[in-house]
């Protein structure tokens, strides 16, 4: 009979603290030793519930469940909480040992709302295949209780003192809420669960999460899969800036190189960067409207992070033609491409608390574990030296980040967590060759530290390959959805197989309409 983690409900004892101490034991059945748990006081449980929303639609078998969990595994009686969790099922497994954990990115986006959509399309079959994967909210976040969900407030410092203070009134400890204890909390599943070895998936954040819980669990770690990755040792503000100036070079030289483009667009960069010192020293005003250097570089880097809908081709295109309007001044044409391309982004659907960014996760992350290894000082050198980097940074110099983490108590994060990690395993890295953040040079990097890494660069593709949404696809961005996930399950398969990689070379890429 074949097994299913799906079919294990369990009680977890010092699962943590005894996989320490090396008590930990495991049944020949896949579950826990209960007797050999016995022996902690720290208390950690399995409970299968009701999905949340109608199996009956599910076109996988799903099982939904709650992992109760201490919020601080150094103090194990203290208060606990609650990760939600979702497990989706192939119809036949080939392997029943070492499911996927799928890792969301963020810092603070869910992942249970949107795979609740995603079982009931086709598309689910396309992602498990052989082997069961799990999905779950993040502590904090989504439908994890507490969720660290912030309502919405104009006054973006208003919206994070009146988070803090009823978090906290609430009993939360916001420095709990961190990649270290998600880590535990993967662990504490994966015992729960009877999972022999995961295998890790993380898309953005999630894979600089994958490679933590790689750095505390390498031997409960089977193989890492990193999309649009970067990297824990990277300064992210900071190289951000300087991958979105690197991808903007890089579309610049494809137009050079591009007989048509070049025609239109001549000298683009050169002109382009001139009108950028220009606008910073002397902004246009159209009406109510005032465009300045800053204006002008988010809206460039902004628009080829951005999703599906308009393509990626159809943003590079509107990129070109919105520096030739700076380069020319011609305010009326960059307002009417900032219209264009806000009018074509299709509406995020309405969801519910529990499938929005969560803000308070978010922030308590991001303010542990980035900004007390960052400064204003990194942020001024690095403008000092690239004039783009300092018209991103804008005339705050980026000093809001560290003062909204100033209002948010999150302690600071041990050193280690800003340094390499050293894992031995199976890497494997995907990379979007436009990928206009730290995530575009970061798989490079990731194939030249680590002995076991590849990287798959996606050629004119943007940030990350495989997303969970089921919104805003288009017939564009279908191929490379199709191409990552069926790398990654020929790599989960067998980690050491060559991998034929062609099928992420084949996007083609008009830079004039």
């Amino acid at each position: 009979m074949e097994k299913s983690i799906v079919n294990i409900t369990t009680l977890l004892v010092g699962a943590v603290l005894l996989d320490v101490l090396g008590v930990f034991g495991v049944a020949t059945s896949g579950g826990v030793d209960l007797k050999a748990a016995a022996r902690s006081q720290t208390e950690a449980s399995w409970e299968k519930l009701a999905c949340p929303f109608d199996t009956s639609k599910a076109l996988l078998p799903v099982t939904c469940g709650r992992l109760t969990v201490p919020e601080n595994y150094d103090d194990p009686k203290g208060r606990s909480i609650q990760v939600a969790v979702m497990i989706v099922s192939p119809e036949r497994k080939r392997d029943v040992d070492n499911a996927v954990i799928f890792l969301s990115g963020g810092p603070g986006s869910p992942s249970l709302v949107h795979v609740e959509t995603l079982v009931t399309i086709p598309a689910i079959r396309e992602v498990v295949v052989d082997r069961d994967w799990v999905f779950f909210d993040q502590r904090g976040g989504g439908r994890s209780v507490p969720s660290l969900f912030c309502p919405p407030d104009p006054d973006a410092i208003k919206q994070i003192k009146t988070c803090r203070d009823r978090l906290i009134k609430e009993g939360v400890d916001l420095s709990q809420y961190n990649s270290v204890r998600i880590s535990s909390d993967i662990e504490t599943l994966r015992k729960a669960l009877g999972v022999k070895q995961w295998n890790v998936w993380g898309a953005s954040y999630g894979a600089r999460l994958a490679l933590t819980f790689a750095r505390y669990y390498p031997g409960s770690t089977r193989t890492v899969l990193v999309d649009g990755p970067y990297l824990p040792e990277d300064q992210e503000r900071v190289e951000d800036m300087r991958g979105a100036e690197i991808v903007i070079n890089k579309i610049f030289n494809k137009c050079a190189a591009d007989t048509a483009c070049s025609a239109k667009f001549h000298e683009l960069r050169s002109r382009f960067m001139t009108a950028v010192l220009t606008l910073r020293q002397q902004p246009i005003s159209v009406g109510e409207e005032r465009i300045d250097d800053e204006r002008v570089v988010r809206f460039v880097a902004d628009s080829l992070y951005g999703g599906a809908r308009p393509t990626f081709e159809t943003r590079v295109q509107r990129v070109l033609a919105y520096a030739d309007a700076a380069a020319r001044g011609d305010a009326a044409r960059l307002l009417q491409i900032e219209k264009k391309m806000k009018d074509e982004t299709p509406p995020v659907p309405t969801l519910p608390d529990q499938g929005k960014w969560t803000v308070g996760q978010n922030l308590s992350i991001d303010c542990r574990e980035e900004k007390p290894f960052e400064s204003r000082e990194e942020y001024l050198q690095a403008a000092a030296k690239s004039e783009f980097i300092r018209s991103l940074l804008g005339k705050g110099g980026g000093n809001w980040s560290f003062q909204a983490c100033s209002l948010w108590p999150t302690g600071r994060a041990d050193p280690i967590e800003n340094t390499r990690v050293y894992y031995d395993g199976p890497i494997l890295a995907f990379t979007g060759e436009l990928d206009p953040t730290l995530s575009g040079l970061a798989g490079y990097k990731i194939e030249m530290i680590y002995a076991n890494a590849r990287n798959v660069v996606f050629r004119n593709n943007g940030h990350v390959q495989f997303y969970i949404r089921s919104y805003n696809y288009s017939e564009e961005e279908y191929p490379y959805r199709h191409c990552a996930l069926e790398l990654g399950h020929q790599f989960l398969a067998n980690p050491q197989r060559p991998l034929d990689t062609t099928c992420a070379e084949t996007r083609k890429l008009r830079l004039v309409q």
